[in-house]
């Protein structure tokens, strides 16, 4: 058996070798990069749903603070207001019923995969102990 130095017949191989390599990091990165996109979009929804949490919440103490009774519409078009500059689109919707009063939000959220998802979010608070 004779071995033959100084040749090498697998000539250019390592190279394929490199870029196959090459292409399965890039595929990893890419995967990694879309998880990222995701997780910033849901983070941003997590904010959106903690900003209509507090708005509702504000409406509620607000009418709280004027003795249970419906606000002049003063306070009213400045609570939408601060909604609206908070969250863009948003809709607000008061509604008395009894004791009880109904504090509605609507708004655009992104979603994966969908340009916008309307969200509705409802606070009902009891007005009197």
């Amino acid at each position: 058996m004779a071995f033959v130095t100084g040749s090498t017949p697998h000539n250019g191989f390592t190279l394929i070798e490199v870029l196959v390599a090459l292409l399965v990091l890039l595929v990893g990165l890419l995967g990694v990069v879309g998880m990222q996109y995701l997780s910033l979009q849901q983070v941003n929804n997590s904010n959106l749903r903690s900003q209509v949490n507090l708005h509702a919440l504000e409406m509620v103490e607000m009418i709280r603070a004027n003795d249970n009774n419906a606000l002049v519409a003063a306070d009213v078009d400045a609570w939408e207001a601060a909604l609206d500059r908070d969250i863009p689109g948003a809709e607000g919707a008061v509604a008395f019923n009894a004791n009880t009063v109904n504090v509605t939000i609507t708004w655009d959220e992104r979603q994966y995969g969908s340009d916008a998802a309307e969200q509705t979010y409802t606070m009902t608070a009891r007005l009197e102990q």
